[in-house]
C-alpha cells in the first residue's frame, strides 16, 4: 500500500477506543493503517452518551495507542439528556476540534464524520488551515435520519437548519464517503452532487478478534447465561434495546411459538425499550422469551456462537430507501448462523449475501413462521445461510478490505 498521505485526522464526536471499552469503525481502520506507517489522530468527545457521564474529568485527554495513532478526547459541554443540551454539546465539540493543533505533522487529510454535521464545520476549518484534503463522511443522512423523531413543526426548523450544512459541505468536500450504499442518489437528487465524488465504504469487523473471543470468552459467561444458551434452541438478539430495532415484534412472535420444544427467544442488551419489552412479556405471559442484561462486548461472540438463529430488525424510516450499513450484520455473519432480518431497508445485505431471510417489519406472526421454517430446516437450508454469511464477511468486510477502500479514496481525490 503506497503511502503518499502520512498524516490523517479523523473527526468523530462519538469515536470509541479500547481504553474505554470500545473500538469502533475509525479506531479499527486507524489502528490497522497506523501499523503501515500512516499517522492518525482521532478527535472525539469524552462524553459517554449511553451512560450519560464523562470518561474523564480533564478538559483534554490524549492516549497514544502506538507511535502512529493518537486518540484525543475533549470534555464537551454540557452533559446532555435532552435535544437542546445535546446540540450545545455538539457545538462545543465543533469549537474545540477546530482549534486543536497538536498534530504529529501537518495534516494531509481531514476526514470529518457526521455523527453530526457540525464535525464538517470543524473539519473544513482544519483543512483550510493546513491546506489538507477535506473528506466528508456521512454516517447518517442528516437531517433525513431524524425525520420520524420530531413533530412537523420542529421537523421544519431542524431540516432548515441542517440542510444548510449538507448543501455547503457536500459541495466543498474533495470526496464524500457514505456507509449507506445508495446515499449518492439522495445527494444528487437534493443537491446535484456529482456521484463520481461519492464513495461507499461500509463498516468492517476484526474477524480474527471475533473468532478469538468466540472461544476464549466462552468460559467467562455467567452460569445463568451459559445454561440458557446450552439447554435451549435460541433465537437471539444482541445489542441496544431501542425503539428503532423493532424488538416488540420479536417479543410478540413468542405468542406464536409456544409449545415448540426447547425454543426460546433470547434478547441480550440494555436500553430505553427494556421496560416496555418486559411489560409485553408479562402481559402476554410469554414463558419462551428471556431477557438478559447487557453483556461485555467480548462476551457477544460466544453468545452468538451458542445460539441457533440470530435476529435483527428495524422499524420503517424514510432514510432506509438509501440502504444501510449495520455493524450487527457483520457480527452475525461472522458467527456463521442463519439470520432473520425484519425490515423494509432497500436491498437487504442479508439477501445480498444469502445469509438468511428478510421479511417485512411489524409482523409477529410472519416472523414466527420464519423462525419455524429455520427451526425445521436447521441442518439444511439454515446451514447454507450460515456458511454464506461467513464467506461474505470474510470476502468483503474485513478491516484490511475496508482500510484499502479508504486509502484508495484518499489517493484518487
Amino acid at each position: 500500500m503506497v503511502n503518499n498521505y502520512s498524516d490523517i485526522v479523523i473527526l468523530n464526536h462519538h469515536a470509541t477506543a479500547p481504553d474505554t471499552g470500545g473500538g469502533g469503525r475509525h479506531f479499527k481502520i486507524a489502528n490497522y493503517l497506523s501499523n503501515q506507517d500512516f499517522n492518525f489522530t482521532i478527535l472525539a468527545s469524552s462524553y459517554d452518551r449511553s451512560k450519560k457521564k464523562y470518561f474523564f474529568d480533564k478538559e483534554l485527554v490524549t492516549k497514544k495507542f502506538n507511535d502512529n495513532l493518537k486518540f484525543v478526547r475533549f470534555k464537551t459541554k454540557p452533559a446532555y439528556n435532552n435535544i437542546l443540551s445535546r446540540f450545545l454539546n455538539y457545538h462545543d465539540y465543533k469549537r474545540k476540534a477546530a482549534r486543536y493543533s497538536d498534530f504529529k505533522g501537518e495534516p494531509d487529510v481531514i476526514i470529518a464524520s457526521s455523527v453530526h454535521p457540525l464535525a464538517w464545520v470543524a473539519g473544513y476549518k482544519l483543512s483550510r488551515k493546513y491546506g489538507a484534503k477535506f473528506i466528508v463522511e456521512v454516517r447518517d443522512l442528516w437531517p433525513l435520519s431524524l425525520y420520524e423523531d420530531f413533530s412537523s413543526i420542529i421537523r421544519k426548523f431542524v431540516f432548515y437548519y441542517f440542510e444548510r450544512f449538507e448543501k455547503k459541505y457536500y459541495r466543498k468536500a474533495d470526496a464524500i464517503i457514505t456507509t449507506a450504499p445508495y446515499a449518492y442518489e439522495y445527494m444528487k437528487e437534493k443537491y446535484d452532487i456529482d456521484e463520481e465524488k461519492v464513495f461507499h465504504i461500509p463498516h468492517s469487523i476484526n474477524i480474527d478478534k471475533f473468532d478469538k473471543y468466540k472461544t476464549t470468552k466462552e468460559n467467562c459467561l455467567s452460569e445463568k447465561v451459559d445454561r440458557i444458551l446450552d439447554d435451549n434452541f435460541c433465537v437471539t438478539y444482541t445489542g441496544s434495546l431501542t425503539k428503532s430495532e423493532g424488538l416488540s415484534t420479536l417479543v410478540k412472535a413468542g405468542k406464536y411459538l409456544s409449545g415448540i420444544d426447547r425454543l426460546k427467544i433470547v434478547i441480550v442488551g440494555g436500553g430505553d425499550e427494556k421496560e416496555r419489552l418486559k411489560n409485553i412479556i408479562e402481559s402476554k405471559k410469554l414463558n419462551n422469551v428471556i431477557m438478559i442484561d447487557k453483556q461485555p462486548k467480548e462476551f457477544i461472540p460466544p453468545i452468538l456462537n451458542k445460539s441457533e438463529i440470530l435476529f435483527c430488525g428495524l422499524i420503517d424510516r424514510k432514510v432506509f430507501k438509501y440502504g444501510i450499513s449495520k455493524n450487527k450484520f457483520y457480527e452475525y455473519m461472522a458467527a456463521q448462523k442463519p439470520i432473520i432480518f425484519a425490515s423494509n431497508v432497500r436491498d437487504s445485505l442479508i439477501d445480498k449475501a444469502e445469509s438468511g431471510i428478510t421479511i417485512e417489519p411489524h409482523k409477529p406472526e410472519k416472523l414466527a413462521d420464519t423462525i419455524k421454517y429455520l427451526y425445521n430446516n436447521i441442518d439444511t437450508k439454515a446451514q447454507n445461510y450460515a456458511s454464506n454469511g461467513r464467506d461474505y464477511v470474510e470476502k468483503y468486510h474485513t478491516i484490511s478490505n475496508i482500510a484499502k477502500k479508504l486509502i484508495k479514496v484518499i489517493e484518487c481525490t
